[in-house]
């Protein structure tokens, strides 16, 4: 017998709990769309936990003003902030038609809804009316020469239901906004302009501050921080003059692209989990850049002889606890190689490793060894971390130098307790590399539940890549 269910809409069925987190994960304009569905999906939205009002079609405009030319730039300047202004100010309407609390809430706006006193409005309707957890505010910058300032009200970001707050294309004068802000766990700064005084003020105002995210900020050349409650910290993308973190409490420290041309001094005995890496190859750009990662990496694993007379700040060990270590390494440097070395003997409780190696770059190699730099590895004493602890590795970049092979291969052999090894292949692996790569699992291993992944650097079954590199002159 057969069921006719064309027609049938089982969606309206399911109940309106569950309709409305449906639509919580759309953008606020495909929301509102939904209501042509059925009339019991007309005010859904309405009861929606999260509002996204993602304003980027807005600009696409100004996208094609820009490759003109200046005079019909400054033309259309005025008539597009006007319709930008109009269609941003839909965005308090729909919130006042917004009938429940708000748990998330992301906005884009232009700098002149500073001006207008949108954002604000925005602000203070959320917090007092929708009682917002979460909110997200991104400052569209329309044209390269424009200049503004955040002008916000004291203690604006005051609320005592919001915990995440993210900022992004803001110019903060200072931290006045921040004022009393003791209930923000979260905060988030990307793309922000602000001085070293203001950074520390925001930070001090947040007395509970549990997370800060600092991501590609300008305006700063030194980070003070002294806070016994952050638990994690991620830097990425800054240019600095020093670092000094003294965090007690902290767990998880992430330094991505960032570059400190003077000092950094790292005091965290609670880190377990830690992250150092050049992110999309932008630090092998410059020989001085690319030593400060060397030089803070030596003076962390002790490699260094800690000395104030000598212009070094002394650092204390931030890897007693660490179990989670993601850093960007030379593996065919041998002055990389003792950095590992000695990474291994401090973190003994360490279990997940991940290592990626940088395009086109060989680190310093100014070590003299008694043996056959072939030999590195077989010399060392085995620490706990490989012998107790290392249950997961992971390498990117891998080109199957020998340095690479003979680092796998003391992993596989002497690492009982290794469960995973995943090895994805870099762009300059060459056609020998990837046949020694390729024959990585037919080692004697140590642990009898190790499984050993291997990655092509295309989609597809690694020994399938392999037997293309030789019909590829590019390879």
């Amino acid at each position: 017998m057969e069921m006719d269910i064309e027609g049938i809409d089982q969606i309206s069925s399911l109940p309106d709990g569950l309709l409305s987190r449906i639509i919580s994960h759309l953008s606020i304009s495909e929301s509102i769309r939904t209501s042509i569905l059925s009339r019991r999906w007309k005010n859904v939205w309405k009861s929606s936990s999260c509002l996204h009002f993602d304003t980027n079609f807005l600009v696409k405009f100004c996208i094609d003003i820009n490759n003109r030319d200046a005079s019909f730039r400054d033309y259309n300047r005025k008539r597009l902030y006007d319709e930008i202004s109009r269609a941003t100010g839909i965005v308090e309407r729909v919130i006042d038609s917004h009938e429940t609390k708000l748990v998330s809430c992301s906005i884009s706006h232009v700098e002149d809804n500073f001006k207008s006193g949108l954002v604000e409005r925005l602000i203070k309707n959320l917090k007092e009316k929708k009682l917002i957890e979460e909110l997200s505010l991104v400052c569209e910058q329309l044209f390269v020469s424009d200049r503004f300032q955040c002008n916000l009200p004291p203690g604006i970001f005051f609320c005592r239901t919001l915990h995440v707050l993210e900022l992004k294309g803001y110019r903060l004068k200072d931290a006045s906004p921040f004022e009393s802000c003791c209930n923000l766990v979260t905060l988030r700064l990307n793309s922000v302009n602000l001085d070293d005084k203001t950074l520390s003020r925001v930070i001090l105002n947040c007395m509970f501050l549990e997370d800060l995210c600092l991501c590609s900020c300008t305006g700063l050349k030194k980070i003070e921080i002294h806070d016994k409650n952050l638990k994690s910290l991620k830097l990425n993308g800054l240019d600095l003059e020093g670092i000094d973190i003294e965090a007690m409490g902290l767990s998880i420290l992430v330094l991505n692209s960032v570059s400190c041309s003077v000092y950094m001094t790292i005091n965290t005995p609670s880190l377990v989990e830690f992250g150092f890496c050049s992110d999309g190859g932008r630090l092998q750009k410059s020989t001085q850049i690319y030593s400060r990662i060397i030089d803070f990496l030596e003076r962390c694993c002790g490699l260094l002889q800690q000395n104030p007379n000598n212009g070094f700040l002394k650092c204390s060990n931030p890897f007693g606890q660490l179990h989670t270590l993601s850093i960007s390494l030379a593996l065919d440097s041998q002055m990389e190689q003792h950095i590992l070395d000695h990474i291994f003997r401090l973190c003994t409780h360490l279990q997940r490793l991940g290592i990626s190696i940088p395009p086109n770059n060989r680190g310093p190699s100014d070590w003299e060894l008694p043996y056959p730099t072939s030999m590195f590895w077989e010399k060392r004493e085995l620490h706990d971390s490989i012998t107790h602890s290392l249950k997961l590795v992971k390498i990117k970049g891998f080109c199957g130098k020998e340095e690479e092979i003979i680092f796998a291969k003391h992993l596989i052999r002497k690492a009982p307790m290794l469960r995973r090894f995943v090895i994805e292949c870099g762009e300059n692996c060459s056609e020998t590399g990837a046949r020694e790569t390729l024959g990585l699992p037919l080692e004697p291993r140590a642990s009898v539940n190790l499984s050993i992944v291997l990655k092509p650097k295309v989609d597809g079954s690694f020994q399938n890549w392999v037997s293309t590199l030789n019909k590829n002159p590019f390879c």
